[in-house]
């Protein structure tokens, strides 16, 4: 498959994440800053996941690897939508396409590590997504899935942030360092309205993320 039908793939499941989950699932929450929740597409409910749409904690999601360099990034989603980039630092943004609807939206987070070395590289150390279409393989979690069945799955995660979108509700940062996953959590339904990954080992709190406006720490470190 090439890297232009997988782009297809990445924005038609943002874009067409709907009719399925809003007939199961109207509670979901929303996602920060973006208005309702899109229904889940049954590509997030088929099993096996499709490969396009899984997150591996630790290693990826979809087709971008923890690792991966910019270059390859964009070979896969094509130009970002918006970036940001300062101090080595820089985040990407790709939303899903359509009018009339929630646009989800995919970040990728790179750190330019060994500057002014030979070795110095660019390379993918957190990825992002706020649509339901993606699953987490074999522990059926996704976005709208509820604080209590990741849980269930993910038995160590713990609060280590919050923040607040704006208007919309508190959103609270749950972490689970030893698998490299994390979740957003609203708070007002306890429903899960955004997922990242990240190298297994670390906390998605000690990292520079700025699409966490306002980030407050729960716990002194």
């Amino acid at each position: 498959m090439s890297m232009r039908p997988l782009l297809f793939l990445l924005l038609a499941g943002l874009s067409l994440a709907s009719c399925q989950d809003a007939a199961q699932k109207p509670e979901t929450a929303a996602s920060p800053g973006t208005g309702n929740t899109q229904d889940t597409s049954a590509v997030a409910n088929s099993s096996p996941v499709d490969t396009a749409f899984q997150i591996e904690p630790g290693q990826h999601i979809g087709q971008v690897n923890l690792g991966d360099s910019p270059e390859k990034v964009h070979a896969a989603l094509g130009d970002p939508d918006e970036s940001d980039a300062a101090m080595g630092k820089s985040i990407s943004t790709w939303y899903s396409k359509g009018t009339g609807q929630e646009r989800h939206r995919v970040d990728v987070y790179t750190v330019r590590e060994n500057t002014g070395t030979a070795e110095e590289v660019v390379r993918v150390q957190q990825v992002r997504i706020t649509s339901p279409s993606f699953m987490v393989a074999e522990k059926q979690v996704r976005v709208g899935s509820t604080l209590a069945e990741i849980r269930k799955s993910f038995p160590g995660v713990q609060a280590v942030a919050s923040y607040k979108p704006g208007n919309a509700p508190q959103i609270y940062l749950y972490d689970s360092p030893a698998e490299g996953i994390s979740f957003e959590i609203s708070g007002p339904d306890s429903t899960c309205v955004g997922i990242a990954i990240h190298p297994k080992g670390q906390s998605i709190a000690d990292t520079y993320l700025p699409i966490y406006p306002n980030l407050q720490r729960l716990t002194p470190q």
